[in-house]
C-alpha cells in the first residue's frame, strides 16, 4: 500500500513539473526571408537593464533624436515584439521598448518606466501602447500628464469590469495548474482564435507560440492580469492628443469595450484598421506603421 502511494505520488509530481512545450521563431517560421533574417538582426542588437526595486527591467533604446517613442506591449508580449515599428521609427526618432517583470500594479509598471527614463534621461515620450500597454498608457497619462508628449491606443479598453467578470476565476485556478498545462490553454486559444483573427499570419503565429513558455510563464501572464483588471479614474487632460487604434474582429478585446474606450476619449481620433486581429503591428506592419507616422508628425 504505502509502495502504491509512494509511485502515485511520484507519478503526479512528474505530471505537475511535465516540462513545457517550447518552440522557437525559426521552427514555426522556417522560411529564411528578409523578415526572420530582419529580426535575427534586431535581437542580436544590445539590450540593457535596470534593477528597480528588486525587479530587472530588460529594455531596448536606440536613434538619435529630441522626441522619443515609448512603446509597451501588451500581456502576451516582450519589448522585441515591436521589433518592425522599432526599426522603422528609430530612424527619424529615438526608440525606446521593454519587457515587463513579474509585477502586479499598474503603479509598479509605471514607476519602472518612469525609472527607464530618468536613466536614460528623457524628458517626455510619445507613448505607443496596445492591449495592457494601451491599458498603461492611459495610466500614465493620467498620472503623469508632464510626461506626455502625444499617446497612442491599440486594441485596447479603459477601465472595466468586463475582463476581471470574464477571467477572475480562470486566473485564480490558473494559479493552481502545471504550468505546461497553463501554457498549453493559452496557446490552444491563440491558435483557435488570435492567429486566425490575424488571417493566418506566419509571423503572429511564430512570435506568439515563441513567447509562450519563454517570456510568458504562467506566473508572468497571471501577474500581467493583475493589472489589466487594475483600476483607475481615466480622464486624460484634454491637452495630450490621443489617437485609437482599433480592429474590426479584435479576439481579445470585445466590441462592448471598443465602444466603451471610444466614448470615455471622445476627443481621440480613431482609425479602424479593419479586419487584421489583434496584433497588426505584427502582421500589418507597413499599415500600422503608416498610421503611427501620421500621428507622430
Amino acid at each position: 500500500m504505502k509502495k502504491a502511494l509512494l509511485i502515485l505520488i511520484v507519478v503526479l509530481i512528474g505530471v505537475y513539473f511535465f516540462p513545457v512545450k517550447q518552440f522557437t521563431f525559426d521552427e514555426k517560421y522556417p522560411a529564411d526571408d528578409a523578415m526572420s533574417e530582419s529580426l535575427r538582426l534586431f535581437r542580436e542588437e544590445p539590450i540593457k537593464t535596470l534593477n528597480f526595486k528588486n525587479q530587472n527591467w530588460t529594455y531596448f533604446v536606440a536613434g538619435q533624436s529630441d522626441t522619443t517613442i515609448l512603446f509597451l506591449h501588451g500581456m502576451g508580449g516582450s519589448y522585441d515584439i515591436w521589433w518592425q515599428q522599432l526599426n522603422h521609427f528609430r530612424k527619424n526618432y529615438k526608440v525606446l521598448s521593454l519587457s515587463y517583470p513579474s509585477v502586479k500594479s499598474l503603479n509598479e509598471l509605471s514607476e519602472g518606466i518612469l525609472a527607464i527614463l530618468e536613466k536614460e534621461k528623457i524628458q517626455k515620450v510619445v507613448v505607443v501602447g496596445s492591449s495592457l500597454g494601451g491599458y498603461l498608457a492611459q495610466y500614465l497619462a493620467v498620472h503623469h500628464p508632464e510626461k506626455m508628449i502625444k499617446v497612442s491606443l491599440g486594441n485596447t479598453f479603459a477601465p472595466n469590469t468586463e475582463n476581471k467578470a470574464k477571467n477572475e476565476t480562470l486566473v485564480k485556478v490558473m494559479q493552481w495548474l502545471p504550468e505546461w498545462l497553463v501554457i498549453k490553454t493559452i496557446r490552444a486559444k491563440y491558435n483557435k482564435e488570435v492567429i486566425p483573427a490575424a488571417n493566418n499570419h506566419p509571423v503572429t503565429d511564430a512570435f506568439l507560440n515563441e513567447l509562450l513558455g519563454t517570456e510568458v510563464t504562467r506566473e508572468i501572464f497571471t501577474n500581467r492580469y493583475y493589472c489589466v483588471v487594475d483600476t483607475f479614474t481615466a480622464i486624460i487632460d484634454s491637452k495630450i492628443p490621443l489617437q485609437i487604434i482599433e480592429t474590426s474582429n479584435d479576439p481579445l478585446v470585445s466590441k462592448n469595450l471598443r465602444e466603451a474606450l471610444k466614448a470615455n476619449y471622445p476627443q481621440a481620433k480613431v482609425i479602424n484598421l479593419g479586419n487584421i486581429g489583434h496584433f497588426g503591428y505584427l502582421n500589418e506592419p507597413e499599415k500600422y506603421n503608416m498610421v503611427l507616422e501620421e500621428f507622430v508628425k
